[in-house]
């Protein structure tokens, strides 16, 4: 068998041109809508595409702009349905815009250098990133090494980088002053990492609006933020709840800590809300389905997901002498029935 009939018999885009009868340049400005063309030009070119079954060489043409078209997720949790929201409203942007999002976790203890690096290799064209740590200093030289745009969620770093924020301090102080109004004053904040910028704006959220009521702050053991997880959760929510003084009410820290402290109350034989009232931050499945439905701390992820790919898109457009921008989307708490007066003692 000749070596030629092995060879692959996909259209070019010379192809294409003698199909239409126009020029190369035609054919590339049609495809990929650059500059002004006549409708009728469109048509045959658009025609002859269809007809031979052309497909873009996305690969020759990467090489040909040095850019990949492709941008990087990069998450620390990858079970947080925080981040597969933020994700899915991210990739709905920048697929329109021509690109394709790959999710990147670095869940593996000490990988998210290793991570951010393997992502500048390949080629990424940004990366949207929640780091797991702010000031880990591998993590920080990767980001710096990095050759793309770079969107940071949620993060305080020293890199050059746009970054998307939440009002987590006005949340929780809004959550804080709802249950302070009810007359509790033994309010426990659990759940958290307050080496992160949501951990320590929720932290100085709860701390203000106790101030603002003219009122000291619960003692410090009443704040526990060293851990996200459940696990965490519900080892300090016990605690506190056998402790003396026992909380009234409580904060969870994250949409992952609620179940947590949901299952301390539990083990406690506690009644929710009229034993002990309840909050949590950001809204999820067990907040709405627990019985009571719990008064959660709102952010509009979908929101941040796709204000960070716009001002990725933007950034990759404008270069990295425009101004870098930093973007704080505001937070409402959605009132439900876990909450009520404390009871008498």
């Amino acid at each position: 068998m000749p070596a030629d009939e092995n060879k692959s018999t996909r259209a070019t885009i010379h192809d294409v041109a003698r199909e239409a009868g126009v020029s190369i340049g035609t054919v590339s400005r049609v495809i990929n809508g650059h500059g002004r063309t006549g409708a009728a030009t469109r048509e045959r070119v658009q025609g002859a595409v269809e007809r031979l079954g052309y497909r873009v060489n996305t690969v020759a043409q990467s090489m040909r702009r040095q850019a990949t078209r492709t941008v990087a997720l990069l998450v620390h949790d990858i079970g947080n349905p925080v981040f597969a929201t933020a994700a899915r409203a991210a990739q709905s942007v920048l697929e329109e815009a021509g690109y394709m999002l790959v999710l990147a976790s670095s869940d593996a203890a000490g990988s998210e250098a290793a991570s951010i690096r393997l992502l500048g290799q390949r080629r990424m064209d940004g990366i949207i990133g929640f780091p797991r740590s702010e000031n880990d200093p591998a993590t920080i030289a990767a980001l710096r090494e990095f050759d793309g745009a770079l969107v940071l969620f949620d993060r305080t770093m020293d890199v050059q980088a746009d970054m998307v924020l939440t009002d987590h301090a006005g949340g929780v102080s809004r959550a804080t002053t709802l249950l302070l109004d009810l007359g509790h004053r033994w309010i426990a904040l659990v759940g958290g990492a307050a080496n992160l910028y949501p951990g320590r704006e929720r932290i100085r959220g709860f701390l203000s609006a106790f101030r603002a009521y003219g009122l000291e702050p619960p003692p410090c053991s009443f704040v526990r933020a060293d851990g996200l997880d459940s696990d965490y959760a519900f080892r300090e929510t016990s605690n506190l709840l056998f402790g003396s003084p026992r909380p009234t009410a409580m904060i969870a820290g994250g949409n992952q800590s609620l179940e947590g402290v949901i299952n301390a109350i539990k083990a406690a034989q506690l009644t929710v809300p009229d034993e002990i009232s309840l909050v949590s931050f950001d809204d999820s499945a067990v907040a709405r389905t627990s019985v009571p439905p719990i008064t959660v701390v709102v952010r509009d992820v979908p929101q941040m997901g796709r204000m960070g790919a716009k001002i990725l898109l933007e950034r990759l457009r404008l270069g990295r002498n425009h101004p870098l921008q930093k973007i704080v989307l505001p937070t409402q708490v959605a009132l439900r029935e876990s909450c009520a007066r404390p009871q008498a003692r």
